[in-house]
């Protein structure tokens, strides 16, 4: 009367699941030696000028591609 379905598992979502992982630690290596960067050189000896100087130009960043500020908010 009704249809079960088998529940299997594949090797392509483990394959996903693994190149993704990869990338998301790629992604947090980078950044965090960016930050890292950012801590020595960027006006170390100001960190509150620092932080409020890469947030403006972070937003800069993320606004320029599409000059809408819609989509940072």
């Amino acid at each position: 009367m009704f249809n079960k379905k088998k529940f299997s598992f594949s090797l392509h979502p483990r394959k996903n699941f693994l190149g993704t992982l990869l990338v998301v630690i790629g992604i947090v290596l980078i950044w965090r030696g960016i930050w890292d960067l950012a801590d020595i050189y960027f006006l170390p000896e100001h960190p509150v000028l620092s932080n409020v100087i890469g947030i403006a130009l972070g937003t800069l960043i993320l606004y320029l591609p599409d000059n809408d500020v819609g989509e940072l908010l």
